[in-house]
């Protein structure tokens, strides 16, 4: 897990783009460990763990994995609520730390628009963020948690 904010890079050799069987966009590879943390039990069971797979962060298409033949998992599959895909104020930017869209906004509003991205870095110098396990994208949310705040800024 100390490696998940360093580098949004995977060891793969491959640059091949591969686009999401629903919505057609590109996605993003993502470690299977990801997938086995994040989607429910039944959806396990239909896992090939020798495959590639990648994120959808295309918000209106219900697909959050795909792998390299084709095979979906949806919204309703994964344990959690998935940021890109979820408009509520109660889902997580940062799922490691807890920041949701609602204490972000917060942050905003109390002119704490640093705190959020200051403790997140802090946290991630001290190797405590888990995002491949955490975070539905499989990487590092600061990405997120900043383009958030300033689009409420």
């Amino acid at each position: 897990m100390s490696d998940c904010c360093k580098s949004n890079e995977l060891s793969s050799g491959t640059s091949k783009i591969v686009t999401c069987p629903s919505c057609n966009e590109a996605g993003n590879k993502v470690k299977i460990i990801t997938l086995k943390s994040l989607l429910k039990p039944i959806a396990l069971n239909s896992l090939n763990a020798n495959l590639d797979h990648y994120f959808c962060s295309t918000s209106d298409c219900e697909v959050v994995y795909f792998d390299s033949d084709q095979k979906s998992y949806v919204k309703t599959d994964s344990k959690v609520p998935v940021f890109q895909k979820d408009s509520s104020f109660d889902v997580p930017v940062c799922y490691c730390f807890d920041w949701t869209k609602e204490k972000l906004q917060q942050a905003i509003k109390n002119d704490l628009a640093s705190q959020p991205v200051e403790q997140i870095r802090q946290n991630i110098k001290a190797n405590r963020c888990g995002c491949e396990v955490n975070n539905p994208q499989g990487s590092c949310c600061l990405a997120n948690v900043t383009k958030f705040l300033n689009q409420l800024l």
